[in-house]
């Protein structure tokens, strides 16, 4: 007979009542439970404010600051409407910066960026932060984002 394992998912969830336990062990429960919990753990961190490096598209290289050659990310601010801002930040960033401060991003407010460096690294990622391609924040949130972001002195 195959030795079983104390099993603490059931008796600790109240899925299982007492002496059943041992059963659900030896049918394969505990492997079930286990990779479940396996499968939701990996989705947790690979979706949690990025997940990893992210693949550079072909042709493109980023340093990680400033775009080169004055490119597509310079320019000044051209929004004003801070609350639509606020509104990308919360569903977008505040995740991982809670009010502009350090959490699993840094802080944006610590060390204030440029807002050509800003659009590059939401549109690149870098780290740990996946980029924001446009389907996701369209140019005119990625503009009413860094005026919100102005408010709160993360812009240089």
């Amino acid at each position: 007979m195959a030795r079983t394992r104390p099993l603490p998912f059931p008796l600790v969830l109240g899925l299982m009542r007492s002496g059943e336990a041992g059963d659900w062990v030896r049918q394969g429960g505990f492997e079930i439970v286990r990779i479940a919990v396996a499968s939701i753990l990996l989705c947790l961190s690979v979706s949690a404010c990025g997940g990893g490096e992210s693949e550079e598209p072909a042709g493109e290289e980023s340093s990680g600051g400033e775009a080169e050659g004055g490119g597509a990310y310079e320019g000044p601010i051209t929004s004003t409407d801070v609350a639509q801002g606020k509104e990308v930040f919360e569903t977008h960033c505040e995740d991982c910066h809670p009010g502009g401060e350090e959490d699993v991003g840094p802080s944006l407010i610590a060390d204030p960026h440029t807002p050509s460096a800003l659009r590059q690294q939401i549109r690149e990622g870098s780290g740990k932060m996946r980029p924001f391609p446009e389907k996701r924040i369209s140019g005119e949130d990625l503009e009413a984002l860094l005026a919100y972001l102005q408010t709160i002195n993360a812009v240089k």
